[in-house]
């Protein structure tokens, strides 16, 4: 599987004019050939799966499956196959005339990453990949997890403090009937359960141990201070695992609501602490979900139709991760981060459409942080859509997320 990120597919899509299913001037015939020119077959489905017979879906299909050697030897052979175009065609067709040499060497600069990453793993080439020489670079860091906690306002000694949603929206039931008892026990559950799916133990002192610290934190203690960190949240959590199971092996009983909401609010911060990490499979696995749905549709007017409303999302299966409201925190963080509207039209949809999967998390400041970013390209063209669209569907779920600027937006 390449290690292509879903921002180098999309800039990729761009400048081999993938729209429509196409890949550049290809027809059928001499798609597959070029590619068995380079000993890969591009219309094995059983190589390559998923997506469809067009040539813009092979392509996709090979991103995806395929090794980053067939990738990067793939983009290489691209790129010099439009460069003997542009030195050979004297009436250059429309799609010659948008790559510049700029995007040329991005669409190098992408494949030469790749080589980079086969080198630093050391992985073997697939048989008959030819990989051009050039000097391998350390591979970047993974991005640091985003921390994401509740909130919480002292006012002398009295503190007002969040509890975590996904805590908050299972107990409740049980705090609007003053069923203390119940809410407490219920919160103690949220986080035995998490842990367990996290780590596949319920148990603190199993599930909070190096063998896991990945899962939990992202990487093993890089000092002896993170050292005593990560030992602190096995601790709570095993605080977590005494007290309810005293109040599992007791009967139901009348518990003090300021006492109730200090074992809650426990119950909260050991939640919190063993959530704020998001694997990157996750990460990647949520990406590739949108990028594949924002390109599954043969015509750009199918996929108005899907994306209006945001009725894509009733067609497809979404990780359960996403029920989590801190892992649609760091995602929503991450995406604020990275957002760009001066690549294309189908980079901005496929970023308008993971806002729509944390809609819930977006605040009027995010969205007015959106609407001021740039959308003009370096020649000068407007990359912006599906500004639109996203912000009637925030209006429908909630309409207070839209600020004035975003309202005078919608009326343009």
């Amino acid at each position: 599987m390449s290690t292509l990120s879903i921002t180098e597919k999309t800039v990729l899509e761009a400048v081999l004019n993938m729209s429509g299913g196409y890949v550049l001037d290809f027809t059928n015939a001499t798609f597959a050939n070029f590619f068995g020119e380079l000993n890969v077959d591009i219309y094995d489905h059983a190589k390559y799966p998923g997506f469809g017979d067009s040539k813009a879906n092979r392509l996709r299909a090979l991103w995806k499956s395929g090794s980053n050697a067939e990738a990067a030897t793939s983009l290489n052979a691209l790129a010099d196959y439009i460069e003997a175009k542009k030195e050979t065609t004297d009436d250059w067709g429309s799609w010659l005339d948008d790559i510049t040499d700029e995007k040329l060497v991005r669409v190098r600069k992408i494949a030469s990453d790749l080589i980079a990453a086969v080198a630093a793993s050391a992985a073997p080439l697939a048989p008959g990949i030819a990989l051009s020489s050039v000097t391998a670079s350390a591979p970047a860091p993974p991005p640091t997890p985003v921390a994401i906690t509740t909130e919480a306002t002292v006012t002398k000694n009295k503190i007002e403090i969040e509890i975590h949603e996904d805590i908050y929206s299972h107990i409740k039931r049980y705090l609007d009937t003053e069923d203390y008892f119940h809410a407490v026990e219920e919160s103690y559950k949220v986080v035995r359960e998490k842990l367990r799916e996290i780590t596949g133990s319920e148990k603190a002192t199993d599930a909070v141990r190096p063998a896991n610290f990945e899962k939990l934190f992202g990487h093993q203690p890089a000092t002896e201070a993170e050292s005593d960190f990560f030992d602190g949240v096995k601790y709570l959590n095993m605080a977590i695992q005494f007290l309810r199971n005293e109040k599992a092996h007791t009967l139901a009983n009348a518990v003090e609501p300021n006492l109730a909401i200090h074992y809650i609010s426990l119950a909260s911060l050991a939640y919190d602490l063993i959530t704020r990490y998001v694997s990157e499979e996750t990460i990647k696995e949520v990406e590739q979900l949108v990028y594949d749905k924002r390109n599954c549709y043969g015509t750009v007017s199918a996929f108005l139709r899907v994306y209006e409303d945001a009725k894509w999302l009733d067609e497809v299966r979404l990780p359960a991760a996403l029920n989590s409201a801190s892992v649609r925190r760091v995602l929503k963080v991450k995406w604020l981060q990275e957002a760009d509207f001066t690549v294309s039209w189908a980079h901005s949809t496929v970023q308008f459409m993971r806002f729509e999967l944390v809609v819930d998390e977006l605040t009027a400041d995010d969205i007015d942080r959106l609407l001021d970013l740039p959308t003009v390209d370096s020649y000068g063209n407007d990359q912006m859509d599906g500004l639109d669209q996203f912000l009637r569907y925030v209006d429908q779920q909630d309409p207070s997320k839209l600020s004035v600027k975003a309202q005078t937006r919608m009326l343009i």
